[in-house]
């Protein structure tokens, strides 16, 4: 959308606004706005989150806390803000009444359109504002008083103005946000289509009319009368990793880069951010990486089961006891089997397996007792064939939608700080 500038500009005297229509007042925050410090309880009144996507009900998430008389008041209407710049962008306007944590900052619009607020407080160019006023010793304790926010220059166009850039914002970015709902549609079409695809390959094969015997698992079902359906043991040696060992032990330790859990994330394989740390001799022999091993990560809320191949040999690697890592004891296919494991962990097996009160873990007796379909290896690499190619060509779909996403969202910001800070003219938009 091509949209004209006003035609005379002023200089703001601020960097986060630089030039505004040459008609807007500039006003410091305080002016338009009172905070609202009363002290309340969750008891009267509901607690509330401070999310990216606005004010809601509390999130099941949240840090809950025991003190639920400490909180501060919200009235539907005001403003609030996470003060705190690890939760940047976490803000909105509040159609609730509620109670929120006293790190956020409540304010009260005085004598300003609210839903201008909203839009101007939450664009990029504010948030960064916001918190280049804030204080702290580290990035994630870094926090903004409102004694120093409500300093802060605000553009303050008329009122007239105001409500039409919030008409024009609210028509446009629902148009936008319709475009993201269809793309992320489409991610979740393709990923539902791409585990169906891997499921009935690994469980039922690619002969469609194969003669079918129950498998005696729950999660695969029916497989092939001709196939095996066996414990992991029978197929692969299972090895947990070592504990953290920051210092050696021995003067034959030796130093070498390791992967942990953090290396297998949902996006698959990688060596990035590793560390190092001391193995012996014998950890240095027995704790090696090689092509075609299967990483299966064995504890961490939520990141239990989750698994992928070691793409080439690591010599000189080793791995923490947060990895099972399988090889194959010869005659399997381990993509193959890392397909099937993936399966297994998206039908909730895992969750099952590793379903206990404190942290669960996918221990390497727990993942050595499991069984998995076994086809003989001509099949299981007809599978790995066809499912390498099909996986690729839905990747690459899901990709090409993440990157349709990320611009329409940069396109949104970008409508949004420019309206709101006078940098185009939408007074005359259809």
């Amino acid at each position: 959308m091509s949209l004209p500038k006003y035609r005379d500009y002023k200089d703001s005297g601020t960097d986060w606004l630089r030039e505004i229509p040459s008609d807007w007042e500039l006003r410091p925050l305080g002016y338009f706005f009172r905070e609202r410090k009363t002290t309340v309880s969750d008891m009267d009144y509901q607690a509330l989150s401070v999310t990216k996507a606005g004010i809601v009900p509390q999130l099941e998430t949240a840090a809950k806390t025991d003190n639920g008389d400490n909180r501060k008041l919200v009235k539907s209407g005001d403003f609030v803000i996470n003060s705190r710049s690890d939760r940047k962008g976490a803000a909105g306007l509040s159609t609730l009444d509620g109670s929120v944590s006293l790190i956020s900052t409540v304010l009260e619009p005085r004598g300003i359109h609210g839903r201008y607020v909203h839009y101007l407080l939450r664009s990029e160019a504010f948030q960064e504002e916001y918190y280049r006023f804030g204080t702290g010793i580290v990035a994630d304790l870094w926090s903004t008083r409102y004694s120093a926010m409500k300093l802060i220059t605000l553009p303050a166009p008329s009122a007239t103005e105001q409500a039409t850039i919030v008409d024009f914002l609210d028509r446009e970015t629902a148009k936008i946000d319709a475009l993201l709902a269809k793309q992320e549609q489409l991610i979740a079409t393709l990923r539902e289509d791409r585990t169906a695809t891997i499921t009935h390959a690994v469980t039922k094969g690619l002969d469609p009319s194969a003669e079918m015997k129950d498998s005696g698992v729950e999660w695969v079902g029916p497989v092939p009368a001709n196939w095996d359906v066996a414990r992991i043991t029978r197929m692969f040696t299972v090895t947990l990793g070592k504990m953290l060992q920051p210092s050696p032990t021995s003067p034959a330790d030796r130093l070498q880069p390791y992967i942990r859990a953090a290396h297998i994330p949902p996006t698959g394989f990688t060596t990035e951010g590793a560390t190092e740390m001391w193995f012996s001799p014998r950890e240095v022999r027995d704790l090696t990486l090689r092509r075609g091993d299967i990483a299966v990560v064995e504890g961490g809320m939520g990141g239990y089961g989750r698994c992928d191949l070691i793409p080439h040999d690591l010599e000189g690697w080793g791995f923490q006891n947060s990895i099972n890592r399988l090889r194959t004891r010869g005659g399997n296919d381990s993509a193959y089997a890392k397909y099937a494991l993936q399966i297994a962990r998206e039908q909730g097996f895992m969750e099952a397996l590793c379903s206990v009160s404190t942290m669960p873990h996918l221990t390497a007796e727990k993942l050595g007792a499991m069984r998995i379909p076994n086809p003989p290896l001509a099949e299981q690499r007809e599978i790995v064939a066809f499912l390498d190619e099909r996986c690729r060509i839905n990747d690459d779909l899901i990709a090409k939608a993440d990157e349709v996403i990320a611009t329409l969202r940069e396109y949104r910001s970008a409508l949004i700080t420019d309206a709101v800070t006078g940098k185009i003219d939408v007074r005359g938009a259809a």
